[in-house]
């Protein structure tokens, strides 16, 4: 098992750079720039003395608001506490022995199926450095689906859309005979959309599971909605799958805060159109300002992180991470994905002013060890 690491750890970065966390410049987790809905957090406090009370155990106003947002029923959703609990409960779903998941690829579907007990296999994706984008291998997982049929034990295929962390956008028609490949053979396909409010919507598969019983859509509301420390998670999929993924995760697992922070957040319309349409300008503006940089191979964003691979070999991204660091920045190296190595880092999208202050520190370092040429 790969070493259970995350981006958005501020608090062992201040602690090693005695400083506030509130301090740190944190580049590491793929969080909404704009920051929180101001809506939902003047709701949440309107709302504190509900903290005195249970939260509503069904979500039921929260699921009906989802609903009407991703234009989905709502007994087609369960919410859970991040999307990691719910990635947790798909994990214990009973009589599946084993996961495949991308590589290189969020590091949590993995721990969930190793405390699931469960065997892991990575599914490679081809890095193409010329067109500076990672290729799905449809072909292999659908001829390696066939070979699963009448096979003992039932398998989970993880695949995210986009891909964390190089951002690879999942074709829908290709998702969709995948999804029709697993209900044959009755095993389990399980896309990551957690980021894709960041895009235009255009790629979503979520309404695949209207016509596939073996279909399940992840997403996550604290990276859209600027939250991931109130923890709220949601997964689509027909009625019997979402009934026995809420049987695993506990009572009250959303609490109350978190429900009215999103009721109120999902019906800013405003709010997620001024997201998508900073993240498309800005995401561009970098890619390209990376791939200026000799020796720094960025590769396409789609959404509000960008994978960049470091081609130097006089200093390393440990050296770099080192010098950001005195700078009171911090970035997701990317040493614990499959796929990738110690030459290759992950950079949030934030604001303009804090993305070229990074750009800027990134060539103050380049220029004292003389990487320009």
């Amino acid at each position: 098992m790969t070493q259970k690491v995350h981006g958005g750890n501020i608090y062992q970065f201040a602690k090693n750079h005695n400083i506030a966390p509130q301090d740190v410049i944190d580049f590491s987790a793929n969080i909404n720039p704009l920051g929180a809905n101001k809506k939902g957090v003047d709701m949440m406090k309107s709302q504190i003395d509900m903290i005195t009370h249970y939260p509503d155990p069904n979500h039921k106003e929260l699921l009906d608001v989802a609903a009407q947002y991703y234009k989905i029923d709502p007994s087609m959703i369960v919410a859970g506490n991040g999307a990691a609990e719910i990635l947790s409960a798909i994990c214990r779903l009973p009589n599946y022995t084993g996961v495949m998941v991308p590589a290189p690829g969020f590091s949590e579907y993995e721990s969930s199926a190793s405390m699931a007990h469960m065997e892991v296999a990575p599914i490679y994706y081809k890095c193409n450095e010329d067109e500076k984008i990672f290729k799905v291998p449809y072909t292999a997982l659908k001829s390696f689906a066939a070979k699963l049929h009448g096979q003992d034990g039932r398998v989970i295929l993880f695949l995210g859309n986009p891909n964390n962390p190089d951002g690879t956008l999942l074709d829908i028609d290709q998702v969709d005979e995948l999804a029709r490949i697993y209900d044959y053979i009755d095993n389990l396909l399980v896309i990551d959309e957690s980021f894709i409010d960041f895009t235009d919507g255009s790629h979503s598969v979520r309404q695949l599971v209207r016509k596939h019983d073996n279909l399940i859509v992840v997403h996550s509301l604290t990276k859209f909605f600027a939250v991931p420390g109130l923890r709220i998670g949601l997964a689509f999929a027909n009625t019997s799958l979402t009934r026995q993924i809420q049987s695993l995760i506990p009572t009250w697992s959303v609490n109350s805060l978190a429900q009215v922070y999103a009721i109120e957040a999902l019906q800013d319309i405003s709010y997620s159109q001024a997201t998508k349409e900073y993240i498309q300008q800005e995401k561009e503006r970098m890619y390209d300002a990376y791939n200026a940089l000799p020796g720094v191979v960025a590769y396409k964003p789609s959404v509000n992180f960008m994978l960049i691979h470091w081609q130097h070999k006089k200093v390393t991204v440990e050296d770099l991470k080192t010098f950001l660091g005195d700078h009171q920045i911090l970035i997701r190296s990317c040493d614990n994905f499959y796929g990738l190595g110690n030459d290759w880092f992950r950079i949030a999208i934030k604001s303009v002013e804090l993305n070229n202050r990074l750009l800027m520190t990134i060539k103050e370092f380049m220029n004292e060890y003389n990487l320009f040429g």
